[in-house]
């Protein structure tokens, strides 16, 4: 199941966009109501994907960088790293007890193609 999570299978990715690190482990995602589920964040080039897997299927939730106003890190000493992305201040999700996934590589990834994408919009206004 750790190498479905991974993967974003039967994605069809946007031009020039290129898949990066992910991290693996429990994921406690807020729409509407809290949920916990195994799961993983995908990082790309051009967006983050949320991969969650229910009863066997994994099921692919994609977030643009846009979308993502902040992310911020806690390191609780029982449970380890655990990362929340922030909508404004709506916490949209949280991956907890990393299993699997260097949180720093992705988070170098994340916040150096973030960043491009926010120049790139700023450009365009």
């Amino acid at each position: 199941m750790y190498n479905k999570l991974k993967n974003i299978e039967g994605v069809t990715l946007q031009p020039k966009e290129v898949v990066g690190p992910a991290l693996v482990g429990s994921v406690e995602y807020f729409n509407g109501e809290k949920s916990t589920y195994h799961g993983s964040l995908v990082a790309t080039t051009q967006r983050l994907f949320l991969n969650l897997e229910d009863h066997g299927v994994v099921c692919i939730e994609d977030f643009d960088y846009e979308k993502i106003t902040r992310i911020t890190i806690e390191d609780l000493l029982l449970v380890g790293h655990i990362v929340h992305l922030w909508t404004d201040d709506q916490l949209i999700v949280s991956v907890k007890s990393i299993s699997e996934g260097k949180l720093d590589k992705f988070l170098e990834f994340v916040y150096k193609y973030k960043g491009k994408v926010t120049v790139e919009n700023e450009a365009l206004a």
